[in-house]
């Protein structure tokens, strides 16, 4: 059994798109696939969320605050699903306007990151960001992706998305098919997550997703407090915010280990 997530956030449309174009084709051969509309009142209403992001209320435990959401109701919904699942797919897009597909996986899973048609894959999101539907899969020790597809108003995401979903069922042997697997993919780890502790974020300029800095680079201010990336850092999802404690931006860097090294080189460090 195998479940696949669109509409995790409302407005992120090509996972709805896909599914309602692919569900009337699919011809499946084996096994059990739960194709599931998650956050439906966001999707309904074209919203990103209407309480708190769905994709931090993937929790054994729950806040209080989140328990009592529309979106924390939903999770506890969906986590039994996810418990039965042999993998995960979760279907997003980013809304930064350059943004490009890539793959979100843990550090065990990123040589299967190769099923999809993605010049990047990302790991260690975890650390940052608990609560996503990746991460509850990650507990779990079961293949989880997050599947990034792009700048959300392209029309091209549903293309996109569509061709991950059939990658992913023939991964998991629910359809037939042949998958190209993209070897060559750049592999980025997360290192930090900002949020805003005592003020509105502003950030210095617009930067495109996975833009890498050849030098110290300015990228906003918390009031008058200036923020800097460092030479080599790559940033991600940077976007102004008003209120505080909210995601501001993440930074990733580059690893140059191959896949095999890497999980070796990290179970070795730990």
């Amino acid at each position: 059994m195998v479940v696949i997530l669109a509409g995790v956030h409302g407005n992120e449309v090509c996972g709805v798109k896909a599914f309602n174009n692919l569900i009337p084709k699919l011809k499946i051969k084996n096994g059990k696939i739960f194709f599931i509309y998650a956050n439906l009142e966001a999707i309904k209403q074209n919203k990103r969320l209407i309480e708190c992001n769905l994709n931090r209320c993937f929790l054994k435990k729950q806040t209080s605050e989140i328990e009592k959401s529309i979106e924390g109701k939903t999770a506890k919904e969906i986590m039994p699903y996810l418990d039965r699942a042999e993998a995960m797919l979760d279907i997003h897009a980013s809304n930064i306007q350059d943004s490009k597909p890539f793959i979100i996986c843990d550090l065990k899973q990123l040589s299967k990151g190769e099923i999809f048609e993605a010049e990047i894959v990302s790991y260690n999101w975890d650390v940052f960001e608990p609560g996503s539907s990746d991460y509850y899969m990650n507990l779990q020790s079961k293949p989880g992706f997050c599947f990034e597809c792009g700048y959300f108003n392209d029309e091209k995401t549903q293309e996109i998305a569509e061709k991950a979903i059939k990658n992913f069922l023939v991964y998991s042997g629910n359809v037939s098919g042949k998958i190209r697997y993209k070897k060559d993919q750049k592999i980025l780890k997360i290192k930090s997550l900002y949020k805003n502790k005592q003020s509105s974020f502003k950030r210095a300029r617009y930067f495109p997703d996975f833009e890498k800095f050849k030098q110290k680079t300015l990228l906003g201010k918390e009031g008058n407090k200036k923020i800097y990336a460092n030479k080599g850092d790559i940033v991600l999802f940077i976007k102004d915010k008003e209120k505080l404690n909210e995601e501001c931006f993440l930074l990733a860097k580059e690893t140059l280990l191959n896949k095999k090294q890497l999980n070796k080189s990290e179970r070795e460090e730990k």
